[in-house]
């Protein structure tokens, strides 16, 4: 009689343990299997559009920078009457041309107006002489620029203007003062030509 309740038994457990595996563990890994797949296609769908709308912005950004260097290079710059004016076309030109070639056929002509100035910042007493004067220690150079721009029918079609200004110490060495006096001229009419060519970007666009 134990016999037999003992093969019952047993041969119950392996049927409950057969129809608990052929019913649960396939459905369950075909529905992670299906939402792994659904996942998948989904984020290669997201990945696809931001890729794609990072290839469209950047090919708009080139265009309207094509767009903008074409427009520079339709125009032509007039020869300044100073040596500060000449620094700050120079540099004008290595930013609109890059090469500095002038345009084969100018479009647009530009004027340029420029002043700079140094001006007494600070004076105080850096050093002992036997008068017991001071001197200047720090001497800064104001700059400032208008420009016109016609075309070929000197007709205006726009203009603006800029300021800048830097700074340089006053040494006791005459010629150290020179030096840092004309690198500080140097800086300002590059940082001036810099603005300008910022104010003329905005013109040509509009045109």
């Amino acid at each position: 009689m134990s016999l037999f309740k003992w093969a019952f038994f047993a041969g119950f457990t392996c049927l409950f343990m057969f129809l608990y595996g052929c019913r649960v563990e396939p459905l369950y890994r075909q529905k992670v299997q299906g939402g792994e797949q659904v996942g998948s296609q989904m984020g290669v769908q997201v990945a696809s559009s931001q890729v794609g709308g990072a290839a469209l912005h950047g090919k708009h950004s080139k265009a309207v920078s094509s767009d903008l260097t074409a427009k520079f290079a339709t125009v032509v710059v007039e020869e300044p009457s100073d040596r500060f004016g000449q620094m700050v076309r120079n540099h004008l030109l290595f930013l609109m041309y890059g090469n500095g070639r002038k345009p084969s056929v100018p479009v647009y002509q530009l004027s340029l107006h420029t002043s700079a100035a140094t001006h007494t910042s600070v004076q105080v007493e850096i050093y002992e002489d036997p008068d017991g004067m001071g001197r200047s220690s720090v001497g800064t150079v104001i700059s400032r620029a208008s420009y016109i721009l016609r075309d070929m029918n000197n007709v205006v079609v726009a203009k603006g203007k800029g300021a800048m200004s830097a700074s340089f110490d006053r040494l006791r060495q005459e010629y150290a003062t020179v030096q840092a006096e004309e690198n500080a001229q140097k800086r300002v009419a590059e940082e001036l030509a810099e603005q300008i060519f910022m104010l003329l970007s905005k013109d040509l666009v509009k045109l």
